[in-house]
């Protein structure tokens, strides 16, 4: 949020012919005349300085890198990629005496990977930051060091943190897991498996063995089949981290495995404790309520808005008659993915016509408790600036175009920010129209300061003419 003080200061210094007692007294009033319940102080000091032609803050751009570019010897990189594999925390000896804790994680991005170990405090915390398998991230302030492969090895220190990316302009440039999953085939050469699917053929077994080291070790073992019963092999997890329940005909998707030969000459697929096997099948039904509906090349796309505010994106076929806004609606996923919900079974969206979930307006987040980076929310807000557009220049010297629009509601006040082609978004807003903003996330920008930016789903409905 900002600081009231600091902003009053910042327009007094622009108009030196305002005093602060008219200041708040032209603050007050549009609390009064504009705000009723959805304007602070600092909501309706926006909306008198827009009046008076004077913006206050500004932002500035970052920009990301993929996996290829990385190299050895690279300092404070910024990686977006999606995650491959988690390993579970293994311990260190430093060499100042004492232990310190480590933890491997591999991302994928196309069809390039790389290694990723993140160290003492963050071993541990990384998963409480809602980093699973096939979800996009973003790897701040890493360095890159050889390997034990020989190849570039990314690393997180103190200094550097992992974000779980919501923002859909970056999140649709990252392939998901199903462009780089095989369907199992008969295997002729050792090779890397980013995923494949397969059929479980035979009960799974699980094993433990001392090595020859007296270490303990266990395997976790199974056959599978490709679609038709054909490509018979058999799958060994090495030390696995988990052991799913696993019947005869089920569909899986194993993570993180590689083919190699075993002493017979038969082809295999071996994991390790890195290794993650999915199974596929539905996801249970979920209850929203429609906020907003657009219509894509292939079907219908809603965004739904669960009872904690949370913005789900459904794609379904398209159908004579469509949910409306407002509406309630029960969801029976055909496939769940990073906040999406793909829909290709018919009926899998039907609209409730009793539901105890509260309305749009209820359901909707505050702008105090807009904080989590890795969720779509919904806002119903007032405008308190002109919406604009204007030119930026990025770190790599290419000028792109950002949209900017202040909000505020009753809790605070926030920038709605939009990128490149959702710069246009805003532009025509006026000072005072009261907004519903679906589908924005939460976002810190290099100043510190939180924003909402906008994907290309967001929708910005005008609720009213303004007051």
């Amino acid at each position: 949020m900002y600081d009231f003080e600091v902003l009053v200061g910042e327009l007094l210094q622009s108009r030196p012919e305002l005093n602060r007692e008219e200041l708040m007294r032209r603050i007050e009033q549009k609390k009064q005349t504009i705000g009723a319940g959805y304007l602070t102080d600092q909501g309706a000091l926006f909306l008198v300085a827009g009046e008076l032609g004077v913006s206050l803050r500004k932002a500035e751009a970052s920009s990301d890198m993929t996996i290829k570019d990385l190299y050895i010897g690279a300092n404070d990189v910024t990686v977006v990629a999606r995650v491959l594999a988690i390993y579970p925390v293994s311990i260190y000896n430093k060499k100042d005496g004492g232990t310190g804790k480590y933890r491997r994680l591999v991302l994928f991005d196309d069809h390039h990977s790389a290694k990723l170990t993140v160290w003492d405090e963050m071993a541990e915390e990384i998963v409480n930051l809602g980093v699973v398998v096939n979800a996009p991230v973003r790897i701040v302030n890493g360095y890159v060091k050889q390997g034990l492969d020989g190849k570039p090895n990314l690393n997180l220190g103190k200094r550097g943190r992992v974000e779980v990316i919501a923002d859909e302009k970056v999140t649709v440039k990252l392939v998901p897991m199903s462009a780089v999953t095989e369907k199992l085939a008969k295997v002729f050469q050792e090779q890397q498996l980013m995923a494949v699917e397969c059929v479980v053929n035979t009960e799974p077994k699980y094993s433990e063995f001392v090595r020859s080291d007296g270490s303990q070790g266990s395997l976790f073992q199974f056959g599978v089949t490709g679609e038709g019963g054909k490509a018979e092999t058999r799958v060994v997890i090495w030390s696995p981290s988990a052991r799913p329940e696993l019947k005869k005909g089920q569909k899986v998707l194993i993570t993180n495995a590689k083919t190699k030969r075993s002493p017979s000459g038969e082809y295999e697929i071996h994991g390790d404790a890195g290794s993650a096997i999915f199974l596929a099948q539905r996801a249970p039904p979920m209850e929203f309520r429609v906020a907003a509906t657009s219509a894509s090349s292939s079907g219908t796309v809603l965004l739904v808005v669960d009872k904690s505010g949370k913005v789900w994106t459904v794609e379904k076929e398209r159908e004579a008659k469509e949910p409306a806004i407002g509406e309630a609606v029960v969801v029976t996923p055909d496939t769940v993915n990073d906040g999406r919900l793909y829909c290709r079974t018919k009926g899998s969206v039907s609209v409730v016509n009793e539901s105890s979930l509260p309305g749009l307006d209820t359901i909707a987040t505050k702008l105090r408790d807009a904080k989590d980076e890795a969720s779509q929310i919904m806002v119903e807000v007032i405008a308190l600036s002109h919406g604009s557009a204007e030119d930026v220049d990025l770190k790599d010297g290419t000028m792109v175009k950002k949209g900017e629009l202040m909000i505020g509601d009753d809790t605070g006040e926030m920038k709605l920010v939009g990128w490149r082609e959702l710069s246009g978004k805003v532009l025509g807003i006026q000072p005072g129209e009261r907004l519903r903003i679906v589908g924005a996330t939460p976002k810190i920008n290099k100043l510190g300061t939180r924003v909402l930016q906008m994907s290309n789903l967001t929708v910005i409905e005008r609720l009213r003419e303004r007051g």
